[in-house]
């Protein structure tokens, strides 16, 4: 008896009763306006009266009655704790963790008449579970270093224990034993939902049969609600950054380097490429090419987007004609790096293949790149400091960072 007269039993049973009175006055309301102004010279006007108010009844009151119930069992009670359709309907819309946590919680420990209660609660990451404790009227949340391990024995047993576990049962062991010690709990109700484990309820009383029964059906509208809840914050953090999911692709797009062009006789190959890595060609008005290889130490958001203002302003200087030689733009990177207020290492490599003359010049900064041939690779042609000059050959010269190949350069269709 004590369990049907709980404080939210009774809170809803009142707020019925009122809304369904206010549907009866709204209902007898119409009839005595149709009754007033209809006009007396019309037959039947009691029986109009009342299939106006009956229509008005169906189509207007009961639907009114649904959703102000449903508002005031949602602000004074909780709608997960409602045997009501409706209300169940508005909670799997809502989602509300909160008012789950708020309610919900001290009425279920209250069910138990357990002065003490434990409620754990999947996070959004599903890595570990929050808990929150209940004791004589107060709640809180305790703060703890990791909150509970998914992989915990205990809870891989209790998700087997749908209608809730009780300290001291034959298969317990001794690490179960100190876990319901240590969550001061003689019983533990597990939320489960599709056989995944949502959370639990930890109590310090052991409730009879017909309250297990309850706490059993309320206990699946909470594993319910969790469940929703982290897949409506996985679909409003998936619509939040969508954006920039979709400005990362075009990001990605711009880095992505370009087919090296044929230039004469000379051709160039791209061997190898990384993310975090800025490749791209540029054509002079005297139809030389010019690369630019920029590396930063680091791979993050933040280094995509420097790439992005680097590759934006190689373009601009392209465009306004600025691209003369390799230590200009060796220098408009460097000082744009430092605009951006760049601080993190980075190697970079400036290049230029002559179409006249067939030379290739090259720029570097940093102690990573190398360049060789293939007949002698333990001789390296690049130095720091100065503009390095090779003419290709059919055996290919070979641009690398790191010790991994980049470019390749090779002179073909040249008779012997």
């Amino acid at each position: 008896m004590k369990a049907f007269f709980s404080d939210h039993r009774i809170a809803s049973a009142i707020i019925t009763i009122l809304v369904r009175l206010f549907g009866v006055i709204a209902v007898l309301t119409a009839y005595e306006i149709c009754i007033n102004f209809l006009p007396k010279e019309i037959e039947f006007v009691r029986e109009i009266g009342v299939l106006t108010s009956l229509i008005f009844g169906v189509f207007a009151v009961l639907p009114m009655q649904e959703k102000i119930a449903g508002f005031l069992k949602v602000t004074f009670v909780s709608e997960y704790l409602s045997n009501d359709p409706g209300s169940s309907r508005m909670a799997h819309r809502r989602f509300d963790l909160e008012g789950l946590i708020r309610n919900v919680f001290p009425e279920l420990v209250r069910l138990t008449n357990s002065n003490f209660g434990k409620l754990a609660v999947l996070r959004n990451d599903l890595t570990y579970y929050d808990l929150y404790t209940y004791a004589h009227k107060k709640q809180r949340k305790v703060n703890t270093l990791e909150g509970i391990n998914p992989r915990s024995p205990l809870l891989k047993y209790i998700l087997s224990k749908r209608s809730g576990s009780i300290i001291g049962e034959p298969d317990q062991n001794n690490v179960i034993n100190e876990d319901f010690v240590s969550l001061r709990a003689n019983f533990i109700l597990p939320f489960v939902f599709r056989e995944k484990l949502f959370g639990f309820l930890a109590v310090s009383n052991i409730p009879k049969d017909d309250v297990r029964h309850e706490l059993g059906f309320l206990a699946g509208k909470c594993a319910l609600a969790v469940h929703n809840h982290i897949l409506s914050s996985q679909i409003a953090e998936n619509k939040k950054y969508r954006k920039e999911f979709e400005n990362a692709g075009k990001i990605r797009r711009f880095l992505e380097p370009t087919e090296p062009p044929l230039i004469g006789n000379t051709k160039i190959d791209l061997l190898s490429r990384e993310p975090g890595e800025l490749l791209e060609f540029f054509q002079s008005e005297t139809e030389d090419f010019y690369f630019v290889f920029l590396r930063l130490s680091v791979t993050n958001a933040v280094s995509v987007l420097a790439l992005c203002y680097i590759l934006g302003t190689l373009y601009a200087s392209r465009m306004r004609g600025e691209t003369k030689d390799l230590l200009q733009i060796k220098t408009l990177v460097e000082e744009n790096l430092k605009e951006i207020s760049w601080t993190e290492r980075y190697d970079l490599a400036v290049g230029k293949v002559s179409k006249a003359d067939r030379k290739i010049s090259l720029r570097i900064v940093g102690k990573h790149f190398r360049m060789f041939k293939n007949s002698s690779p333990e001789r390296n042609l690049a130095s720091i400091g100065w503009e390095n000059v090779e003419i290709p050959e059919q055996d290919p010269l070979y641009l690398a960072w790191n010790e991994r190949k980049i470019l390749s350069f090779q002179e073909i269709g040249v008779s012997a």
